[in-house]
């Protein structure tokens, strides 16, 4: 059992742990953990929820899959076939790869860039393999960026209107309307795993919905506990993907391996926010609050009824932290099974999480959100449901033996 401290954005600001352990242990440090930390000099925050950020994720974790693949030569690429001269290091030809996806993506950073890539070729002492792996680095990622060049992942933001003299502009984007058009990882299109449409208004599904994110979801006067407000407040900012880095260098598993499974969480995790998006953007269906309100009676509580939480600027259904969950989760569920180690996730020392099957860390990451006052029961199954066919469609259909 393994335990890893996180702060609040999840595993992109994880404490990096310094000791590279033996064969019987698992690696603990290793080259896919290192550049997973680099990514977040992009800077989570100058990209936001950008669908670039979440593109970039996946594309460095693919490339890095793709030059240690070509190494090892143990899976289906992702792009095609790369050739690597024998004893070629995948440490070097891994940490090459990131650093050129993140230097053509995020230049302005590219100092930290160059500083990471140091300190990673300096674990690969022979000098041929350490140049051969570079060129094995180099082009995986020219072929993972080849590939995304047209997917819609580093076009402007267009849905924010230009302003005209006296005319007032929402001072606050509407955000994520571009994942929508985004060409998809691992679905065939943005809408293949879009969910059926909501219940209707007048249907005793959303009379009961509805009715129960009011009595426990609001801001005040709620039936919520207190362990149900402390789990609605902890999933709110965090990363859903935290869980994902206590599984890598498990006892047993290669690089490769490893490679691969980040490789997919990262593919389905960008796809679940392409395929919430199109189904928020198709459906347009309104959150409670907006519901709550409108349908009160004058003077009555419900009429000032708020969330626990704030309501993110775009349409409810289906739940994006479910939908990201379940597809994270699906792919955890088949990568490791009844064989997966217990996931704790700390914060100093308290442990705040604890699953021993990966469900029980969907349904939380699921019901959270009804706790939250953002989403109605019905929203969190459609999400999770969407994305677990995501997560599960992922090894079916990409990086295959």
């Amino acid at each position: 059992m393994r335990r890893v401290k996180y702060g609040l954005i999840g595993m992109m600001a994880s404490v990096a742990l310094s000791v590279q352990a033996t064969a019987q242990s698992g690696l603990v440090d290793n080259v896919l953990l290192e550049w997973r930390a680099t990514l977040s000099a992009c800077g989570q925050s100058a990209f936001g929820e950008s669908y670039t950020m979440r593109d970039l994720d996946a594309a460095t974790h693919v490339a890095m899959f793709e030059a240690i693949n070509a190494v090892e030569r143990k899976y289906k690429p992702f792009t095609g076939a790369i050739q690597a001269s024998a004893g070629s290091s995948p440490i070097a030809a891994a940490a090459q790869a990131a650093h050129d996806v993140l230097v053509a993506t995020c230049g302005e950073r590219s100092g930290a860039f160059e500083r990471a890539l140091t300190q990673s070729l300096e674990r690969v002492p022979d000098e041929r393999s350490r140049a051969d792996g570079r060129a094995v680095g180099r082009t995986a990622a020219r072929a993972v960026l080849d590939a995304r060049v047209n997917s819609g992942a580093n076009g402007p933001i267009g849905y924010w209107p230009a302003p005209s003299p006296g005319r007032y502009v929402a001072t606050s984007q509407f955000r994520g309307r571009e994942w929508a058009t985004m060409t998809p990882w691992i679905m065939r299109r943005p809408d293949e795993m879009r969910p059926p449409p909501p219940p209707s208004v007048e249907s005793e599904v959303f009379r009961r919905d509805v009715a129960e994110v009011q009595r426990v979801g609001g801001a005040r006067g709620s039936e919520r506990t207190a362990l149900q407000t402390n789990i609605a407040q902890f999933w709110a900012p965090r990363d859903v993907r935290l869980v994902a880095r206590q599984l890598i260098g498990l006892p047993g598993r290669s690089l490769v391996d490893d490679a691969r499974f980040l490789a997919l969480v990262e593919m389905a995790w960008a796809d679940s926010f392409i395929a919430m998006m199109d189904a928020k953007h198709a459906y347009m269906f309104w959150r409670p609050i907006t519901a709550i309100q409108s349908t009160a009676a004058a003077g009555s509580a419900a009429a000032s009824w708020e969330p626990l939480l704030g309501t993110p600027p775009h349409p409810e259904y289906p739940c994006g932290h479910c939908l990201s969950a379940g597809a994270v989760g699906a792919v955890i569920a088949a990568e490791f099974g009844a064989k997966m180690p217990a996931l704790i996730v700390e914060d100093g020392d308290r442990m705040l999480r604890r699953y021993t099957d990966i469900m029980q860390y969907v349904d939380e990451v699921t019901i959270s959100r009804m706790w939250a006052g953002l989403h109605y029961r019905f929203s969190n199954e459609a999400g999770k449901a969407a994305g677990m066919a995501i997560g599960r469609a992922a090894p079916q259909r990409l990086l295959t033996k």
